[in-house]
């Protein structure tokens, strides 16, 4: 994916990086510290479903940002801070509770994700 987006060479092309998909990858904190805070275009924060082995849980099933601790959201945050990273951190969750909230719950919910997420690191 580096190498794809060093051949197209611009500034708005990167990547966006899902915590979802770095915990089921098993990536570690040092695999996101080892890349340039400039790759990342955004990131994708949520957590998965607790006592689901993680080959089990479906894509479609995930929590809000360190709703069941699951996912190391602490690590991932503290490895994108030590890389400097500084662009956009968006909520991700795939969940029938949320779906069932009214717009503005859901994204007072996602907020308090968010904060909640962030006062770990």
């Amino acid at each position: 994916m580096r190498g794809l987006i060093a051949e197209i060479g611009r500034p708005n092309v990167g990547i966006v990086l899902d915590s979802r998909h770095w915990y089921h990858a098993g990536d570690t904190g040092g695999d996101i510290a080892s890349l340039p805070a400039q790759d990342f275009v955004s990131v994708e924060l949520n957590d998965a479903p607790s006592g689901t082995p993680k080959n089990q849980v479906p894509d479609g099933k995930r929590g809000l940002p360190a709703a069941t601790g699951v996912i190391g959201v602490a690590t991932f945050l503290r490895s994108l801070a030590k890389i400097g990273f500084d662009g956009p951190v968006r909520v991700e969750p795939f969940n029938d509770a949320v779906r069932r909230m009214t717009p503005d719950d859901a994204a007072a919910a996602a907020m308090s994700g968010l904060k909640k997420a962030f006062s770990l690191v």
